[in-house]
């Protein structure tokens, strides 16, 4: 099935992102990402991006100002196309119009791009196929509101270090912490 429409959310009272895809003329999918699975996505898509094209994978990134606040609802970029509703019969998890969230995420890359699969509990893992093309317009989606959000630093995004010592300097206190 192919992808028509994508559309990625901020959802700043639930510090969310909702990821809609529209396929085909009646079908359609929502997802809720959290910060994890969209700092997951964004390193594979680094490694994509990398892999088909080393020089645009490190091309900086534009300044933001760091007061810009982030969008709540809407597009990014400079379509004006609105997204298309779909009906909730259309959905593929059988769920209507419900935004199901992301429990966990994997990721495959393939020669011609990558697959991400979605764990959802208590449905069927979903299985998202992008070609190095959309590949690189999800990134620029995810990178781009990342940034509204404020959520981390996306530049450093597909460059962390896993040293033992990078992991010593981000936890200098072996004590216990209590979240309430």
């Amino acid at each position: 099935m192919e992808i028509s429409q994508i559309q990625l959310n901020y959802i700043d009272i639930e510090d969310r992102m909702v990821l809609r895809i529209n396929m085909g003329v009646e079908q359609h999918l929502t997802l809720v990402l959290t910060r994890r699975i969209v700092r997951f996505m964004l390193d594979s898509l680094s490694v994509l991006l990398q892999r088909i094209s080393p020089a645009a994978a490190s091309a900086p990134h534009p300044e933001v100002v760091a007061n810009e606040p982030p969008a709540a609802l809407g597009q990014i970029g400079q379509d004006t196309t609105p997204f298309e509703e779909r009906a909730p019969e259309g959905n593929l998890l059988n769920v209507g119009h419900a935004a199901i969230l992301v429990n966990n995420a994997a990721c495959q890359q393939t020669d011609t791009g990558l697959t991400f699969t979605f764990l959802i509990e208590p449905l069927q893992p979903v299985n998202l196929n992008l070609s190095a093309h959309l590949g690189l317009g999800v990134s620029q989606l995810l990178t781009e509101l990342s940034r509204r959000a404020q959520w981390f630093d996306v530049t450093a995004i597909g460059q962390r270090e896993t040293s033992e010592q990078a992991l010593r300097d981000l936890m200098p206190n072996q004590g216990s912490v209590t979240y309430h």
